[in-house]
């Protein structure tokens, strides 16, 4: 009796000595930052060291069914009929048991759903209580794995297709589709886009952590805004914030307290960089959602500007702008002139032509194109025909800055009228901003004469003043620059200076303007219009700015000094 005593005291000391075999198994069903298939690669291992035999997961021919392979150290598993397969993977039997000399194997069915994921096991003895009671205990966490995993696919997969149909939201309303856009977002979130007006917030964070940055915001924002990865930068997110109708706010106020006229939407992101590094916001006016591309225009700019401010975020300049002292009648008419060849486009076409010139004198063929999610040779044709018909060369950047601000005053005279020009039978400038009939004295106004009136030269100066702060003479730079036609070794020579100081100069001028000049865009447009007006005539302007800004009709042709550099 003390004998049988000593022993069964000694095995048991012996099994706690021993690892608990269950232990090892939820170690390796553990998931981890690599997901559910590594815990399903980690869970076949431990059962083939555990049965002293291999473990894995086939499909009903055999052969691996997509679920990781254990290493090739590993026993090679044996492989039951083929028609044994198929039965267990179509739950008749769900279990099947396969003795032959020196090799023995368990196959299971695994999950709810036909046909069954198998797992094969197999080792070269008979299997005892413990070993299959291992392989129960396995195929329970495998199917577990499996669903969790199969759940997660899913998942992944509804929210990659939430953000293909966002993206093309946002496509749609880049290209000033916002009736299509309002119905495609219905599906996805109703009443979402049912606004006149929206703000546009561009957030930049590095690339890597951009995703994440995207799934933060839309838990953040809650349905209240359209959210998309930009297709055109792939540190940029994109947000959409309609507001409901309410009186005009600046920019730098807008929406700032909880609750503002776009939700809150600002608010809730002003926080959010505040609380992470690295990370940026630029902010828009608010603009109707058939120029968020104008508005996503604006944040962009903002962002330039959110980089160089301590707290990382800046909403659109809330001064002057051009179109607020120009002559209003003469703006409008000198742009229906300008712009009077579009007529000739079909209505239905019309509208995409000039969404696309828009974005392609703001980006790159390639960024327009993913913007409106279209090809960039599509992109470059329909620019090409727009110049052609317009007699403009857009590798010039006065000319792309004048046909910019034509766009801009467009926008100001809704209506059929805005493509007539002086044959147009539109009504008086001073009602509505269309073009004048009659004797079109305001059709034929050249730009420079817009140019020329004393609250726009104010308003240029006010502009450029703050390069007249810097000691290193900023503005004759710039000026030089935009005269070479934005091509820094023409503008280095004329300047008397080595081409790295032009650059270092045009960077110090975009902090101080709070605009982006050497990549392109509105930003340079602008400008180049803003040192036009602040020269006070014509021959002191930079060199060639002038020299297609005459009257519509009398427009002579401008050749660069050098290719242009800007937009490519």
């Amino acid at each position: 009796m003390t004998g049988l005593a000593g022993r069964g005291v000694g095995e048991a000391a012996e099994a706690r000595q021993r690892p608990e075999p269950l232990g090892g198994l939820l170690k390796a069903a553990r998931v981890g930052p690599d997901g559910h298939p590594a815990a399903v690669r980690r869970v076949l291992v431990w059962l083939g060291r555990a049965v002293g035999g291999s473990a894995r997961i086939a499909d009903d021919g055999g052969h691996p069914n997509g679920h990781p392979k254990p290493p090739a150290s590993a026993p090679a598993p044996g492989t039951p009929d083929t028609a044994l397969l198929r039965a267990v993977a179509a739950g008749s039997p769900r279990a099947a048991v396969v003795a032959e000399p020196g090799r023995y194997l368990r196959v299971l069915a695994l999950g709810g759903e036909r046909p069954h994921p198998v797992l094969v096991v197999t080792r070269p003895s008979p299997y005892d209580e413990t070993a299959a009671s291992l392989v129960a205990h396995a195929a329970t966490v495998l199917e577990l794995l499996l669903g969790a995993g199969d759940a997660e696919a899913q998942r992944r997969r509804l929210a990659e297709a939430g953000s293909g149909v966002r993206l093309s939201v946002l496509q749609l309303l880049m290209g000033g589709e916002v009736a299509l856009a309002q119905r495609t977002m219905a599906g996805l979130r109703p009443g979402l886009l049912d606004a006149e007006r929206a703000v546009v917030l561009v957030l930049e964070s590095p690339a890597a952590e951009r995703r994440e940055v995207a799934r933060a915001c839309e838990g953040l924002l809650a349905g209240r805004a359209l959210v998309v990865r930009c297709p055109a930068d792939d540190g940029h997110v994109i947000i959409v914030a309609p507001t409901p109708p309410a009186p005009f706010t600046p920019a730098d106020t807008a929406g700032t307290a909880e609750g503002g006229a776009d939700g809150g939407v600002e608010a809730a992101l002003r926080e959010f960089v505040a609380g992470r590094d690295g990370v940026f916001l630029g902010v828009s006016d608010r603009h109707p959602l058939s120029r968020v591309a104008a508005g996503y225009d604006d944040a962009v700019r903002s962002l330039a500007a959110a980089r160089l401010m301590p707290g990382r975020v800046a909403g659109h300049r809330a001064g002057v702008r051009l179109a607020e002292v120009v002559d209003a009648g003469a703006a409008a008419a000198w742009a229906a002139g300008f712009l009077r060849p579009l007529g000739a486009v079909p209505a239905q076409d019309r509208g995409q032509l000039t969404a696309t010139v828009r974005l392609g004198l703001e980006f790159t063929a390639v960024n327009a194109a993913r913007l409106l999610g279209i090809s960039r040779n599509t992109v470059r044709a329909r620019m090409d025909r727009a110049a052609g018909l317009l007699g403009v060369d857009l590798g010039d950047v006065r000319d792309r800055a004048a046909l910019d601000l034509a766009l801009r005053f467009l926008d100001e005279a809704p209506g059929p009228g805005r493509y007539e020009g002086r044959d147009g039978g539109g009504q008086d400038g001073r009602d509505g901003g269309r073009a004048t009939g009659g004797d079109g004295a305001l059709a034929d106004v050249g730009l420079w004469r817009l140019l020329d009136a004393v609250p726009v030269r104010v308003w240029a100066r006010g502009l450029l003043a703050p390069l007249r702060t810097d000691e290193r003479d900023l503005l004759r730079t710039l000026r030089d620059w935009v005269g070479e036609n934005c091509a820094v070794e023409p503008a280095a020579r004329r300047r008397g200076v080595h081409p790295q100081t032009v650059r270092e100069h045009l960077r110090g001028a975009e902090g101080l303007l709070r605009r982006q000049l050497v990549a392109g865009g509105s930003g340079l447009h602008e400008v180049v219009l803003a040192l036009t007006a602040a020269a006070g005539d014509p021959y002191e302007a930079p060199c060639g700015v002038t020299s297609g800004w005459s009257a519509r009709g009398d427009r002579a042709p401008v050749t660069p000094s050098c290719p242009a550099t800007v937009h490519p």
